[in-house]
């Protein structure tokens, strides 16, 4: 349909546009990048604000990671081809420059930026909990909070390489493929099932011997 691919136009062109210049762009640069005219934009997003949600919605549309374990597969090889997904989806320049901009206009937008977090990054993370639980459930792991080890192991695969992206210390082709596998290895060694859970309360002093 004709005003389908309008609407779609004008939106990839607002995402580009605004992940270059952040809320700031122009309505005009958009148009001028989407190929209509100011007014066009106008009639199918009545303002700014509404052209910029919807456009960082559609950003963060590519941000869920699924996580269905294939027949006969290890969880180790679950976890890794999990962890190659993420990795290729968070460190790509699409979600760094949603990142960049959803840090900058959190404030402006905050309902926008936590419905998108929760649709993605929320969501991606939430699936990782639910599949450690089972394997936690089955003896595969150590028992210990599912959410809190899936949040850990996500943090591990993204966190220091997407913070080096941010700074522009590290660009895309500098990623290392064998990174994944490392971290997952080291997950998977923390939280071996043989390893009991460590209190993390203060040691009870010894009892007397004294009759």
């Amino acid at each position: 349909h004709v005003s389908d691919d309008i609407r779609r136009k004008i939106l990839e062109a607002a995402a580009d546009v605004f992940a270059e210049r952040g809320y700031r762009a122009s309505l005009d640069e958009i148009a001028r990048r989407a190929g209509v005219a100011k007014q066009t934009v106008y009639h199918y997003f009545p303002s700014k604000d509404k052209l910029f949600a919807r456009a960082a919605e559609m950003m963060g549309e590519g941000i869920l990671v699924t996580l269905v374990p294939h027949e006969a597969e290890t969880l180790a090889d679950t976890l890794r081809r999990f962890a190659c997904a993420l990795r290729e989806r968070i460190l790509a320049e699409p979600c760094i420059a949603l990142h960049r901009l959803l840090v900058a206009e959190a404030p402006r937008f905050p309902d926008l930026a936590r419905t998108i977090y929760e649709a993605g990054l929320g969501e991606t993370i939430r699936h990782l909990a639910a599949l450690l639980a089972r394997a936690m459930k089955a003896g595969q792991l150590r028992h210990d909070d599912p959410l809190f080890a899936a949040e850990l192991l996500v943090g591990m695969l993204t966190s220091a390489e997407r913070t080096r992206r941010l700074y522009e210390a590290q660009r895309p082709d500098d990623m290392q493929p064998e990174t994944a596998d490392r971290i997952v290895s080291l997950f998977l060694h923390a939280y071996r099932a043989e390893e009991p859970i460590k209190s993390t309360d203060s040691p009870s002093p010894p009892r007397s011997t004294t009759p």
